[in-house]
């Protein structure tokens, strides 16, 4: 919830915000305070900061016009960021014994001043477990139809089983499609899920959402956050679990599916399109693809190519999720990420530039789908927007970057 918005539930009483109050007031020096829409609002600063002489009377309830000329007239000094880590945590911990939430955010930075609200914990309702099944047992039979339909194809059967085949090739076949698809999807939700539970956040399991036979038989999964990140670290580190966890799954799909994989020669392509005309045909691939291809690239006849198997298939809907997921734009994945590392009116306008390159990539529903649900609204950050994320997870999101660069298949090139 933004720290400007109004609150009208729950009104916190005196005791409470005298107790919040002496909380804060351990570690830093108490501006101003007061209550806002019923919840206790502070402006304080670290002690030790510096501060004019003439503001050292403004510990009382005061109003908005006020705030921010004290704002105007403050110089301040932070300490480490470990150190800003380790006591904004120790305050997240006692408000959590209170059911508090605290929002913390800055009110003028460059003089070390913060501006905080205690709102009460938004308990939600149980999630209920039936839906999470009967999604999981849905999605399970799309995928293994979409395996079954690429196992059971004349092209493939002539390909991988030319001295004939039976019934239990096909099985096999879809199994392993099952598998590799299910880990890639499975592994990417629950590293979201498994790092929420790390981080203290509530979490539902996963949904998983039935797709097209055509394209894999899934539209992936989400969960479903029921508390907020406690600060930008907690943030970045849920937004990136899922991608890198579910990407290194879709390395080994890929390099599996790589040697599963048949060599076509130029001769047997044209016998494969005069046999059985309009059921074989190319895929766009990502970057990634056309690394492996070169490490390969012995295994490939001159003039050739390779037919996927459909654990290599897997592999390609893997990427896509991946890539897709990583668009540091809205409530994506990488939209969480690149959230926890700038402010939310650059990311704002990142975002929209993100769906732009979505759009023109030709992933068109997905970018208006992502634009229809981040259009006019900023994402709200963790409760503690103040701390920086450190550079090694700025690094990371350099990598994730990367990730995406290597993962999008360019849908474009299918219409040219």
């Amino acid at each position: 919830m933004p720290i400007d918005d109004a609150y009208f539930g729950s009104v916190i009483s005196y005791p409470v915000f005298s107790e919040v109050e002496k909380i804060l007031s351990e570690d830093f020096e108490i501006l101003a305070s007061q209550i806002e829409f019923g919840m206790p609002t502070f402006l304080y600063r670290w002690k030790g900061s510096r501060l004019s002489p003439t503001d050292h009377d403004h510990h009382t309830s005061i109003s908005s016009s006020e705030i921010t000329e004290i704002g105007h007239a403050m110089e301040g000094n932070l300490p480490s960021s470990e150190m800003q880590r380790e006591v904004f945590e120790r305050i997240h911990q006692r408000s959590k014994e209170m059911r508090l939430w605290p929002i913390i955010r800055w009110k003028d930075k460059s003089r070390g001043i913060y501006y905080t609200r205690f709102v009460p914990e938004e308990r939600q309702p149980k999630s209920d477990v039936r839906i999470n099944k009967a999604l999981f047992i849905a999605t399970l039979a799309s995928i293994a139809l979409g395996g079954f339909l690429q196992a059971s194809s004349p092209v493939f059967l002539a390909l991988f089983y030319p001295q004939g085949y039976t019934i239990w090739d096909v099985v096999f076949t879809t199994v392993i499609f099952i598998m590799a698809l299910m880990g890639i999807i499975g592994t990417h939700e629950m590293g979201h899920y498994q790092m929420a539970k790390r981080r203290g956040i509530e979490a539902t399991p996963p949904y998983f959402i039935p797709g097209l036979p055509q394209i894999g038989g899934t539209f992936g999964a989400f969960i479903q956050q029921k508390s907020p990140p406690k600060n930008r670290s907690d943030l970045f580190d849920l937004g990136m679990a899922g991608p890198v966890a579910g990407f290194i799954v879709t390395l080994v799909a890929l390099v599996v599916g790589f040697l599963l994989s048949v060599p076509v020669t130029a001769e047997q392509l044209a016998a494969i399109d005069a046999a059985y005309p309009n059921m074989s045909g190319s895929l766009e691939v990502p970057l990634l693809f056309v690394f492996v291809e070169m490490i390969f690239s012995d295994f490939i006849p001159a003039g050739g190519t390779i037919y996927l198997h459909p654990v290599g298939f897997a592999a390609w809907v893997g990427c896509l999720v991946t890539a897709l997921n990583l668009f540091p734009a809205g409530q994506l994945d990488g939209g969480h990420a690149l959230r926890a590392i700038i402010d939310e009116r650059i990311h704002k306008y990142v975002g929209y530039g993100a769906i732009v390159v979505m759009f023109i990539l030709g992933f068109w529903l997905m970018a208006i789908l992502v634009f229809a649900l981040s259009s006019g609204k900023e994402h709200p950050g963790a409760l503690d927007d103040t701390v920086p994320v450190s550079k090694t997870r700025v690094l990371m999101f350099v990598v994730a970057m990367i990730i995406l660069v290597l993962s999008i298949p360019p849908l474009t090139l299918s219409f040219f």
